[in-house]
């Protein structure tokens, strides 16, 4: 069978299976397979142009750094105004102070200087300003570079060459590079007088900054625009005031005095202490979240300072501008030479701290969460621990922490980024609500400690009163050392209640209090025995009032007490035994004496007027008895007289008789007796028995 597929007389192109069959042609092939044109001249008109643009920038590069960059037509009289190691920065804007050598050994609060590290600087510093050619382009780069970093609100305008603290980070990496600055004291407005609008600054920041570390420097400026963006005003003293650290709070207590020089309406509020190994990282938070919430409420409270493992960190914490800021931090500059018996194991800081327990400062401070002032860094920045920095915070602080220039280096860099997850908006971040639960919790303790502090002073006025009459009352069955000791004690008690500058101290109240209780223990002791006897004298009175009442009949109604007229004076008994027993059923320690000793007074007096009418009532009857019983016998006399004179034969005459000489008796002796009429009147019947008897 032949074959279907057609013949290729052609050539045709060997391709897929998908491509058309098509013949094979010239134009159908790439271009690079192609044979080439012929090429260009070396020095065509193209690459002319290119090499006349480039020789351009360069003249252009030379030119802008005889401009832009350092010459040598400096004025010898700017260097005294201007350190060219720290960037060329004005560090003393009241005017061209005398520049220190930059040699000078100046041992500060943050570590000596060494003499050959500022040596080898300022050789380094020298090199950097002999001007050469080949060094031209990178002179232009640090120009151009310093240039667009000074709209950098963290780069300091007009820093320069290799002495700036921006630079050199790659080759001296880990590097404690140390800058001479101008001392005094170097005073940074956050906003110029036609920003402020006529608003008042009412937060400062300070802080001491010696020597010009290059990362404590770049630590200062990452303030600049937080200060910008709230209005801060931020102190930096440059120069020592006292000796080792004690210039920080004599600083301090300089700035105070010098605002409360100012009128009110000009002065600061607060100042917010910052260390100069402090980074900040956000400059949205304003730091009004941290300060107590305005009103009466909190005014009191003059200072806020947070804790750490070693107890107070006094590295960032505001403090009001008052009186009482001053009284305490010129007790901290002098703490040394009036108590230098006492160990400052962290010297300024082991002074506040012991000053802030004491009983004229105490009540105005409160502690803030460790991370609102000193915050650590974390593991890998990520954590919720109550003490490290979180994304949002406003600072982080390395109070010492091993190879610290390496750490802020870290945390500079980061700062200085500007990044979005770090820079919140205060609203965002966890800042408000924390503030507003401490200062609720806050509001709680307060309350609580008001109630214990008043509930204290209530206990201490009663303890007062109370051994004072028990003083007058068994004073006397003590030894006289002993009574001299308690009632001292109890003066000093007294005495401390009565103190408004110290019953503000719940402790100390306690303390004096459990004094007074253990010298008054003997007191208690005869107390102890008074209450024995008196209890049972108590118990004596009642069981004999309860034998009366019940004697008498009186819960049985008593118709023989109501009778004779006893029943008054039973009720009283009653009245008065219900009376005693509901005293003397009160605890011991709640007893009142007076009262118990007057009701058993009280009931032995009703009982005796009592016996008094049941002895009367007994007498009254026994006489009526006596006289009944006499009448009688001498009727019975009477009868048998009469009888006898009569005789038994003419008893009628002689009953006659008897009438007649009885009326005789009567008319001769007046008016008979009661008892003999009642004697009389009961012998009355007898006497017609004797009539009917002689008539029959």
């Amino acid at each position: 069978m032949a074959s279907q597929s057609p013949s290729r007389e052609r050539p045709y192109r060997d391709s897929s299976p998908t491509s058309p069959l098509t013949p094979l042609s010239p134009n159908a092939l790439p271009q690079w397979i192609r044979q080439n044109r012929p090429r260009s001249p070396l020095f065509s008109n193209g690459r002319i142009k290119v090499i006349f643009i480039g020789v351009g920038c360069i003249l252009m590069g030379w030119m802008l750094t005889s401009t832009l960059g350092p010459t040598d037509s400096v004025p010898a009289d700017m260097d005294s105004a201007y350190d060219m190691a720290s960037g060329g920065v004005l560090n003393n804007p009241d005017g061209f102070g005398a520049h220190p050598a930059a040699s000078a050994k100046q041992p500060g609060i943050l570590g000596d200087v060494e003499l050959e590290e500022e040596m080898e600087l300022e050789d380094y510093i020298e090199q950097g300003k002999k001007p050469s050619v080949t060094g031209a382009l990178s002179e232009l780069h640090h120009a151009v570079k310093d240039k667009l970093q000074s709209w950098n609100p963290y780069f300091a305008k007009g820093s320069h060459g290799t002495g700036a603290n921006a630079t050199s980070k790659a080759k001296h990496k880990g590097h404690n590079t140390i800058t001479a600055v101008p001392g005094g004291e170097d005073v940074r407005e956050g906003l110029a007088e036609h920003e402020k609008l006529g608003a008042r600054t009412r937060i400062g920041k300070c802080t001491i900054l010696f020597h010009g570390n290059s990362y404590w420097e770049r630590a200062i400026r990452t303030h600049e625009r937080h200060d910008r963006e709230h209005g801060y005003r931020l102190h930096v003293l440059r120069q020592e005031l006292m000796d080792d650290v004690w210039s920080k709070p004599a600083y301090i207590l300089s700035l105070l005095l010098r605002e409360l020089g100012k009128p009110e309406s000009e002065r600061l509020d607060w100042l917010f202490w910052i260390d100069a190994d402090t980074v900040l990282l956000n400059p949205y938070i304003p730091l009004d979240v941290f300060l107590p919430p305005p009103g009466s409420e909190f005014e009191d409270i003059h200072l806020v300072y947070s804790n750490d493992w070693n107890g107070l960190n006094n590295g960032v914490f505001p403090i009001r501008v008052n009186q009482w800021a001053v009284n305490l931090f010129a007790a901290i500059v002098s703490w040394r030479h009036y108590r230098p018996q006492e160990p400052l194991v962290f010297r300024d800081q082991s002074a506040m701290d012991s000053l802030m327990h004491e009983p004229a400062f105490a009540p105005h401070v409160v502690q803030a969460p460790q991370r609102w002032f000193n915050a650590y860094q974390g593991e890998h920045n990520e954590t919720l621990a109550p003490f490290q920095i979180r994304r949002g915070d406003l600072l982080v602080h390395f109070a010492g922490v091993p190879d610290r220039e390496a750490r802020m280096n870290y945390w500079l860099e980061r700062a200085e980024q500007h990044l979005d997850d770090w820079e919140v908006p205060v609203k965002s971040t966890s800042y408000p609500q924390e503030a507003k639960d401490f200062w609720n919790e806050q509001r709680q303790r307060r309350q609580q400690r008001k109630e214990e502090l008043a509930a204290a002073r209530l206990k201490g006025k009663e303890l007062v009163t109370k051994l004072e009459q028990r003083l007058k009352d068994y004073g006397d069955r003590l030894a006289a050392n002993v009574e001299e000791e308690i009632e001292k004690q109890r003066v000093d008690l007294n005495t401390l209640l009565d103190d408004e500058n110290r019953n503000n101290d719940l402790k100390l109240i306690d303390e004096e209090i459990k004094k007074l209780e253990e010298k008054a223990s003997p007191l208690d002791s005869a107390l102890s025995e008074a209450n024995k006897n008196l209890l049972k004298s108590a118990h004596e009175a009642i069981f004999a009032g309860e034998k009366d009442l019940l004697e008498s009949g009186f819960h049985d109604g008593g118709s023989t007490s109501t009778e004779s007229g006893l029943m008054p004076y039973l009720q009283r008994i009653s009245d008065t035994v219900a009376g005693l027993k509901s005293l003397v059923m009160q605890p011991q320690e709640q007893w009142e004496r007076e009262r118990i000793g007057a009701a058993t007074n009280s009931l032995t007096e009703a009982r005796a007027k009592f016996q008094e009418q049941v002895t009367a009532a007994r007498d009254q009857k026994k006489k009526v008895e006596e006289a009944r019983k006499k009448a009688k016998e001498e009727a019975e006399a009477l009868q048998k007289q009469v009888e006898a004179e009569a005789g038994i034969g003419s008893k009628e005459a002689a009953s006659a008789g008897s009438g007649t000489s009885a009326e005789a008796n009567v008319a001769s002796h007046g008016q008979q007796p009661g008892a003999v009429q009642s004697a009389t009147v009961d012998i009355a019947p007898v006497m017609p028995s004797a009539a009917v008897g002689q008539k029959n």
